[in-house]
């Protein structure tokens, strides 16, 4: 913080580290304005319908949403796993 005469405390960061902080701030909205564009422009490549078959039925979705799902299904596999491996790896350390 700085006194109310504009000089920096003690133990307050200096001139450069808000520069430093400012550009970091750029950096994240750019990327983060880029990674949107990205998005769209997927989004909106992959929004044609399709035919999906499920094991009892069968439906019309859009490609997007096939793509979200089966990325959804596969991150809760995978936390799955690493929650039974850790459960098994503690079981056989306790023994």
């Amino acid at each position: 913080m700085a006194s109310a005469a504009g000089v920096p405390n003690a133990g307050s960061p200096g001139p450069s580290s808000g520069k430093k902080r400012d550009y970091r701030e750029i950096a994240r909205y750019v990327v983060a304005g880029v990674a949107l564009i990205l998005l769209i422009a997927f989004v909106v490549a992959n929004s044609h319908t399709v035919r999906v078959g499920f094991v009892f039925f069968h439906t019309n979705l859009s490609l997007i949403w096939v793509i979200v799902i089966s990325a959804a299904l596969g991150a809760l596999v995978d936390r799955l796993v690493i929650l039974l491996r850790a459960r098994s790896k503690a079981k056989s350390t306790s023994q």
